[in-house]
């Protein structure tokens, strides 16, 4: 499996299990708080993943990749 199908498939099973997450926690459902635990640490991945790719990139000059990791580091977690 390749970095950038991890980033993918981390990006929309994160972004699934928060949004499902919350609207449980909305609603008082149980179990909610461990689905948005595991929609965290899986958002942990695609942060790290992300970052990897954008660090091995070649196309990508230093200054943007410093900008590209203070980004995810300030939005992604």
């Amino acid at each position: 499996m390749n970095l950038g199908t991890i980033v993918t498939w981390s990006f929309f099973i994160s972004l699934v299990l928060v949004l499902v997450g919350a609207f449980m926690k909305i609603l008082h459902l149980p179990g909610a708080e461990q689905l948005l635990i595991v929609g965290m640490v899986t958002n942990g991945v695609f942060v790290v993943a992300a970052l990897s790719e954008v660090w091995r990139s070649e196309r990508i000059d230093k200054n943007e990749k410093i900008m590209w990791t203070i980004a995810f580091i300030f939005i992604g977690f």
